[in-house]
């Protein structure tokens, strides 16, 4: 099969491709040692000109025909090989490898280990009839080291043409490093040909033309339309999986968050203080939303990351719609995720989107997401932390706050516990101190003041009170004895101050204990039905 080009068409384009496959058949080449036997008179007749070289490498790289990678010689060098899609063209269509006498390359870049050269060329080449003196067959002497101002010139170049590239951060440092290697070696050709460097410099800087055009054709060569498709749906990917995974993280949190609360509480007691925590329902899902918030943040980050990657931009290019767009939907999600809402939680969901923004300026590039060991070790830290924020719901209370009951004298003589039973009512048990009659339990409203929970200033009489149980040896069963509280019955106070107080035959009170209690939870919604019912 003697066809010139993948698609039967003979064009100059078509012509440049199946030369550098065969070039690159059996071995591995830098840009420089390709254009050396492909660009030179001795090669090509000239029919690929030095300013088309990396525009056309990149291309066939986005066309998967081509990899790279940098390798360690002498000097470090980005060389270029076939992938398995080029070498099964090049086999299907009977494209033997370019062959020449001897390497293409100069000899100061050894070949890579275990890759074999083109064969002789007695086997023929397809492309242009060998040579007596092909290129490189002469091994060429060391170029004198280059002087400060020519390097300079070099680096300008590489500079100029980097503020006009397109690319990603890391893949404009390999396009710039590559120039500059390119311009680098070819000036040294020329000076062991017997030009002086300054005149070098200025010859292989004409020869790669105006930096901004080179930068323009390279940006149309890296981004097509198939990385573009690709990244659009990587990102996407990403940005789903990430809130899924941090949804589900939210649950670990839900169920570690309460007994972390516990042990706050306890350990405050140790250090003689009276705290609590306000365990309502939006507390549970203000837990959720700091997760989402969170989860938002790495979704930003990382599709930023690999849209950029992928498609081959700058992340400033893709931020002014990826941004918006990211936290348009994320928005959604947080203003209709149900839960029970309150001003806290609606202010975390609110945040999402800011979160998303933040995190897609600083965007990971590299080829990596939240499910690699070092991802599930952050995402372990995260849940520990937000695990152990009970304080913004964390407050402290004086006992000794009781209208009309100032707690007994010394330690409290009995624990006020609060048992919640199936049908939701609550049943208050404490051991009775002897002597004393039926101990009852009183609710006062109570409001926050700062860190504190007092009771409320415009109560002058507890809500309700009821009677106390005594412990029961069955843990399961209501305490002995006990009247049941129904918060959904009571005013719409969102905490309660609540005391087991005994009277005596003087009529005094006495405070055994105090705990505080949230009101009755409210029927669960959304962020967005908060916010109408609200503003």
């Amino acid at each position: 099969m003697d066809e010139l080009s993948w698609n039967g068409l003979v064009t100059l384009e078509s012509r440049i491709d199946r030369a550098i496959v065969g070039a690159l058949r059996g071995q591995d080449l830098s840009g420089f040692e390709i254009w050396r036997w492909l660009g030179s008179e001795d090669g090509t007749l000239g029919l690929l000109a030095e300013t088309d070289l990396y525009p056309t490498l990149y291309r066939l790289e986005a066309e998967h025909l081509l990899q790279s990678d940098w390798y360690e010689g002498e000097r470090t060098r980005r060389k270029y090989r076939l992938t398995a899609t080029a070498l099964q063209r090049a086999e299907e269509n009977g494209w033997p490898p370019l062959a020449f006498r001897g390497r293409p390359g100069p000899s100061s870049e050894p070949e890579r280990t275990g890759r074999a050269v083109s064969p002789d060329p007695d086997s023929g080449s397809w492309f242009v009839p060998p040579k007596a003196e092909p290129v490189g067959t002469t091994p060429l002497p060391s170029a004198p080291p280059a002087s400060a101002t020519g390097s300079a010139a070099i680096d300008g170049y590489s500079n100029e043409l980097g503020a006009a590239l397109d690319l990603p951060r890391v893949e404009l440092d390999r396009v710039r490093q590559e120039i500059a290697d390119h311009l680098a070696d070819s000036r040294s050709t020329l000076a062991l040909g017997g030009l002086d460097e300054p005149a070098a410099t200025s010859e292989v800087i004409d020869r790669l033309g105006n930096p901004r055009d080179l930068a323009t054709r390279i940006n149309l060569a890296q981004h097509t339309q198939d990385r573009r498709g690709r990244a659009v749906r990587r990102a996407v990917i990403e940005l789903v999986a990430e809130m899924v995974l941090w949804l589900s993280l939210s649950v670990a949190v839900f169920v570690l968050a309460p007994g972390v609360c516990d042990v706050v509480i306890r350990l405050g007691r140790v250090a003689g203080l009276d705290l609590t925590v306000l365990r309502s329902a939006a507390w549970a899902t203000n837990q959720m939303a700091i997760m989402v918030c969170l989860g938002a943040f790495a979704a930003g980050r990382l599709s930023m990351g690999h849209l950029a990657r992928i498609s081959r931009h700058r992340d400033a290019t893709l931020r002014r719609r990826w941004a918006p767009a990211g936290a348009a939907a994320v928005l959604a999600l947080a203003l209709l995720l149900p839960g029970y809402q309150d001003g806290l939680v609606v202010a975390t969901l609110l945040a999402t989107p800011l979160a998303f923004v933040v995190g897609t300026y600083r965007p990971k590039h590299v080829n990596e997401s939240s499910y690699t060991w070092r991802g599930v070790a952050s995402a372990i830290l995260v849940v520990a932390a937000v695990t152990l924020l009970p304080a913004e719901r964390l407050f402290a209370y004086d006992p000794n706050a009781t209208p009309g009951a100032p707690l007994a004298p010394g330690q409290a003589p009995g624990e006020l516990t609060v048992y919640q039973q199936p049908d939701g009512t609550f049943d208050y048990e404490i051991p009775q101190p002897a002597g004393t009659g039926v101990v009852s339990v009183e609710l006062w409203p109570a409001s926050t003041d700062g860190l504190f929970i007092v009771v409320d200033r415009s109560a002058t009489a507890p809500t309700i009170s009821v009677r106390a149980g005594t412990p029961t040896s069955d843990a399961t069963a209501a305490p002995a004895g006990a009247q049941a509280v129904d918060f959904g019955k009571l005013p719409p106070y969102p905490q309660w101050w609540v005391v087991a107080v005994t009277t005596g035959q003087n009529g005094s009170r006495t405070a055994l204990d105090v705990v505080i209690q949230t009101g009755a939870s409210p029927n669960p919604g959304t962020a967005l039905g908060w916010l109408i019912a609200h503003l």
